[in-house]
């Protein structure tokens, strides 16, 4: 049921999401180094949805799929945010739809047309960063790390430098023979990360 690529690239790009640092992050996976893919997002999401982590194909082509792994939880209460609710409305989300309903939304957008720069909201980006993104098209942002920053720029880099700890402290582990499951358990009660 485990697979080491996988769980190494679900610490490379999703640690904060594991350790419920933050709300989503994407994975793209190339289907040649992982065929089985299909099989082991069932297997992942049967393994770790009751860690209230999910794994959803949000997007696939030919030799690529597109992988989004949330906290169910975290990104409800993030949509429950006023602002990022409005923003979601002015976006053609509904107010009225549920997690599902509106990730189903973003999957369609992402194979019909070009793609939706909103998705910075179901990552969990800072508005100001997202609407910054979408208003300069991408450009003269202030600084780039996990993603382009337009305002904050100190308190992000804090944000961006305990990301790269959680990041560390997930690849240290697999690197000892642990898996995440394992380094989950271990780490809800015992790890503090800022």
């Amino acid at each position: 049921m485990l697979n080491s690529k996988f769980e190494k690239m679900l610490a490379n790009y999703c640690s904060p999401v594991l350790l419920g640092k933050k709300v989503s992050n994407l994975v793209s996976i190339i289907k040649s180094e992982i065929p089985e893919i299909s099989i082991v997002l069932e297997q992942y999401n049967s393994q770790f949805n009751r860690y209230d982590l999910y794994f959803k194909n949000i997007c696939e082509c030919e030799n690529r799929m597109l992988i989004f792994v949330y906290k169910k939880s975290l990104l409800e209460k993030h949509f429950f945010d006023k602002e990022v609710g409005r923003l979601l409305v002015e976006f053609g989300y509904s107010a009225d739809c549920t997690l599902d309903e509106n990730l189903s939304i973003l999957e369609k957008r992402m194979i019909n047309s070009t793609f939706p720069h909103e998705i910075g909201l179901f990552l969990g980006y800072p508005i100001n960063d997202v609407m910054g993104f979408i208003d300069n098209k991408g450009q003269n942002y202030k600084y780039c790390g996990y993603w382009k920053v337009y305002k904050n720029v100190e308190k992000t880099k804090q944000i961006f430098k305990s990301y790269d700890n959680m990041k560390s402290i997930i690849n240290k582990r697999l690197d000892c023979g642990e898996c995440i499951e394992n380094i989950l358990i271990r780490t809800k009660n015992n790890l503090q990360i800022a």
